[in-house]
């Protein structure tokens, strides 16, 4: 009992320096007590989804004012689009080789990237020089993964009744902060200038930092003891030996591709921005479908459903509609967002239970089969669409989403291998989280031996009460003899 009780409470009996650092860094309200109830709140989820808009935002503010960069800093169009391809690769090697860190250390002090990454975003938002803004944004794009440490938080914290819902609005987050960063920088740059819309990321960054600093709770290590490299080696081993995994990431890798690859239409600059006000009504109600569908069915299901109603209609109604009319990039923009990020809120509920003390390495291998469709699907499309116009690109855009769907069906939601339907095509709720990988419930580090010990505890009771009631009964039994001498 001795022995369980110092293992659950080893968080805070570390020594040395950096323990004693983040123990006084950290709120009493926020310290780690596993026989506290650590489920995820609705205020925190929300904060973690406006960690993840404002967070992700740096990546899409260049994206609408490329030109008015190119004049700004003297250069051609062709060097200034190096800026936003130099952070999106800035990006994957944050997601491959930053996020592991989050299954091996503390989660709590890797919030200090964003204050990181805010001091780097005032270089960018001074500087003159154009390469130093080409190396600063490679550095921005690193640092900023802190929205892929919250899909984590998310999964194995939130109650399994409000999971689907919870993790829908971190990725609605994400989505909203994409749109907005189009949107506002489009705005500001029209009518001031360019560096204003730096100056404002600046304060967000500086306001998610404080929020989380003071909402955000020191959970556990998911993997005490584990390595770097040993956490690297099972990103590569990952997707060999689950085959849930592979299929949500191939599905996603094929989705984003699908999402990417229509070619330009041209707009001006303000035009482009209020485009992405389309996205945004998808991102409230995803939520919702979350909340409705998402959290009812199997994650097949979802996928399923989505395909058939989101992602199909919208690239095949924007391809042939969009070649002679704006609406077709319209219904694209909107049924495609809605079956977007339907499909990312299914695929992160199929791949909740592959091992949970490697969540973090979980999230790099999808996200980087997600990054990697981009990639695909934008350089892909933009090359179609040059050779061919808006319907080779579409094309193409048809072609990815039927095979994600194809992929969907190969491998049935009970099926434990890499191909079948073993298991049947149950898709109620009653099967949805029995049949994920692993087949356990998601514990929560941290708590490990608490539930145990709280049977120990019972278990002891219920022995002294035999006992108790053992002797009471001996000594009426005593008595009864002693009376009858």
């Amino acid at each position: 009992m001795a022995g369980k009780e110092a293992n659950a409470k080893q968080h805070w009996r570390g020594t040395g320096f950096l323990t004693t650092m983040r123990s006084l860094a950290t709120p009493p309200w926020l310290r780690w007590d596993p026989q506290a109830n650590h489920e995820l709140t609705w205020s925190q989820n929300i904060v973690y989804g406006c960690v993840a808009a404002f967070s992700v935002g740096n990546l899409y503010y260049t994206h609408p004012i490329l030109d008015v960069l190119a004049d700004d800093f003297g250069v051609s169009d062709e060097r200034a689009s190096l800026v936003p391809t130099i952070m999106q690769a800035g990006y994957a090697g944050g997601l491959l080789f930053i996020i592991p860190f989050g299954d091996i250390v503390h989660r709590r002090p890797m919030i200090g990237l964003i204050l990181v990454t805010a001091l780097f975003w005032l270089g960018l938002t001074l500087t003159g020089s154009f390469s130093v803004f080409l190396g600063l944004s490679f550095v921005v794009g690193v640092l900023t993964v802190t929205p892929q440490l919250m899909f984590p938080i998310a999964v194995q914290y939130a109650p399994p009744r409000h999971r689907a819902t919870m993790i829908s609005i971190v990725m609605s987050g994400i989505v909203f902060g994409i749109l907005v960063a189009r949107l506002l920088s489009g705005i500001i740059t029209q009518y001031s200038s360019w560096r204003n819309v730096y100056w404002l990321s600046f304060g967000l960054q500086a306001l998610i930092f404080v929020l989380l600093f003071v909402m955000m709770p020191d959970y556990p290590i998911l993997r005490p003891g584990g390595s770097y490299p040993h956490t690297l080696l099972t990103i590569v081993k990952m997707p060999l030996r689950h085959p849930v995994l592979t299929q949500q990431s191939l599905i996603a890798f094929l989705t984003m591709g699908m999402f990417t690859s229509w070619g330009p239409f041209h707009l001006s600059t303000l035009a482009v921005a209020l485009f992405a006000l389309i996205g945004i009504t998808p991102v409230f109600l995803n939520p919702v479908v979350s909340r409705y569908v998402t959290s009812r069915i199997h994650p097949t299901g979802t996928l399923l459903l989505a395909h058939s109603v989101a992602t199909i209609p919208a690239v095949v109604v924007g391809t042939f509609v969009g070649t002679f009319s704006l609406a077709g990039p319209v219904v694209w923009a909107f049924l495609g967002d809605l079956g977007m990020t339907t499909v990312v809120v299914a695929n992160r509920m199929a791949i909740a239970s592959v091992d949970l003390t490697a969540q973090n390495a979980v999230n790099s291998v999808y996200m980087v089969s997600t990054f990697c469709g981009q990639l695909f699907g934008t350089a892909l499309g933009n090359r179609l669409y040059a050779e061919g116009g808006w319907v080779h690109s579409g094309a193409l855009g048809i072609g990815l989403v039927g095979l994600s769907l194809v992929v969907t069906i190969v491998r049935g939601p009970h099926e434990k291998r890499w191909l079948g339907w073993r298991g049947g095509w149950d898709l109620s709720r009653r099967k949805m989280e029995a049949t994920q990988e692993g087949e356990k419930p998601q514990e929560r580090p941290g708590q490990e031996g608490v539930e145990a010990d709280v049977v120990e505890q019972q278990q002891t009771s219920q022995q002294e009460k035999h006992k108790d009631l053992g002797a009471k009964e001996e000594d009426r039994a005593t008595r009864g003899n002693g009376n009858s001498t």
